[in-house]
């Protein structure tokens, strides 16, 4: 690879490809992101729920993805560090199961894998948030924070624009040309774009891109739903995970609510929207003015290992690939991986 500034581009605007390419920016790289959208975040990103943080995992369900998990999360402190106050909607997650051993028994795998983490009783519980009806015990993970993904991607991408990298929308990379085993160029509607190496941070759209180089990238989509709530001020102030019911407070006012996809799909998303709205409304002491403002299908990109498709990819010399699940989790991580690796190239 041309040493000095190599000429990257970065396949997909989401916060995957907004971190590598602010992180391939800030190390000399001359940088485009190539968004076929007209807008960043309007993938999965867009439709994240944005739980950075281990409180919504059970350490023994995949030992060797959340200890990747626990391991990248420091990235955001050091993010925050360069790039300013990121965009954290609240700090602390509650969780609790169906039964009180069940809860007693996650606090216990959780510390058991080195995380920080409380058992409270209704009385602490309800310090933290005095609209909850409390359950007699739950675990508080002062470490976990609400993120607001689209915000960030934002953020990375400005920054990486305010340092020299360009940034095109409604540009659909066709495809990607090699010669003698290397990549040369990135072809779009527009034109095309001569450039040293490329990172496919487009999630499940690599795979058609990568399958026409012969090159097979374990990745698929699953669908999942996020509901938004306007909902009156101060009803909320942390993560909850209560019994499996995801909701979150989101910077600017409303709720947040993760969910997944009803078995008869679209058609039961009214439903779901109603049983969702019922079940946060169930978890208050005062009626919380609740109105459904949006409910999302999204297709999250899952690999078929759970890990991380990250590194270069065999047979071409200069294809990166960058996709994982959960992205948002992973994202500053990924960006400083995938910077050091195509510099060092």
């Amino acid at each position: 690879m041309r040493k000095g500034n190599p000429r990257i581009a970065v396949v997909g605007a989401g916060i995957i490809g907004a971190s590598v390419a602010w992180h391939l920016t800030r190390a000399g790289a001359a940088v485009t992101v190539l968004e076929r959208s007209a807008t960043a975040s309007s993938g999965a990103t867009g439709s994240s729920y944005g739980w950075v943080g281990t409180g919504s995992m059970l350490p023994g369900d995949s030992p060797s993805r959340f200890a990747m998990i626990r391991d990248a999360l420091p990235e955001f402190a050091r993010l925050a560090n360069a790039l300013g106050p990121l965009p954290i909607a609240a700090r602390g997650a509650l969780v609790w199961s169906g039964t009180d051993a069940e809860t007693d028994a996650f606090i216990t795998q959780q510390r058991e894998a080195g995380i920080g983490i409380e058992l409270l009783d209704g009385a602490g519980i309800t310090a933290l948030e005095p609209h909850l009806k409390a359950p007699a015990l739950a675990a508080w993970v002062p470490g976990d924070v609400a993120l607001e993904p689209a915000l960030l991607t934002a953020q990375l991408l400005a920054s990486a624009q305010a340092s020299g990298a360009r940034v095109a929308f409604d540009q659909e990379v066709s495809a990607i040309e090699t010669r003698n085993g290397r990549v040369t160029r990135v072809v779009t509607a527009e034109g095309s774009h001569a450039v040293d190496a490329v990172v496919l941070a487009n999630a499940a759209s690599a795979v058609p891109l990568a399958a026409r180089l012969d090159i097979h990238l374990p990745v698929h989509e699953a669908p999942a739903v996020l509901l938004e709530f306007d909902a009156l001020p101060g009803r909320l102030h942390h993560l909850l995970c209560a019994a499996d019911h995801e909701v979150r407070p989101r910077l600017g006012g409303g709720l947040l609510v993760a969910a997944d996809m009803p078995v008869e799909g679209d058609a039961g998303l009214d439903r779901l929207a109603r049983q969702c709205m019922a079940d946060t409304q169930a978890l208050l002491t005062a009626p919380a003015g609740l109105v459904v403002r949006s409910v999302r299908a999204v297709q999250r990109p899952l690999t078929s290992t759970g890990m991380p498709v990250q590194g270069f990819l065999p047979g071409v010399e200069g294809l990166y690939a960058a996709i994982a699940h959960p992205g948002v989790m992973l994202a500053p991580w990924l960006g400083r991986l995938a910077a050091e690796a195509l510099i060092a190239a």
